[in-house]
């Protein structure tokens, strides 16, 4: 509790540049674990991935496939908004005439 007493008595300029300089720190030192974690699983994904390449369509067919779906279903919404219009409208003439 020493040390958070003699923080508190620094001026904030001092408290602030701390606070940066240790956030920084930490943010170096997480960067270091995540490259050193991400750099060791590479070489046993890179391996599993050539398996099972073959077995899996590429990340381009498949948004193919799903922008494909996407206009599909976009296209039947938009009929269906139309049909319902279609027959707001007649309903509306309808009770106009009478």
């Amino acid at each position: 509790m020493d040390i958070i007493e003699k923080l508190q008595n620094k001026p904030k300029k001092t408290r602030v540049f701390i606070l940066w300089l240790a956030s920084a720190f930490v943010m170096i030192i997480v960067i270091i674990v995540w490259l050193l974690s991400f750099s060791g699983n590479t070489n046993k994904e890179n391996a599993k991935n050539d398996l099972t390449r073959t077995e899996l369509p590429s990340l381009f067919e498949s948004i193919k496939q799903d922008f494909s779906t996407f206009k599909q279903k976009i296209s039947e919404g938009f009929k269906e908004i139309k049909t319902k219009t279609e027959e707001v409208e007649q309903i509306n003439e309808g009770q106009e005439t009478e």
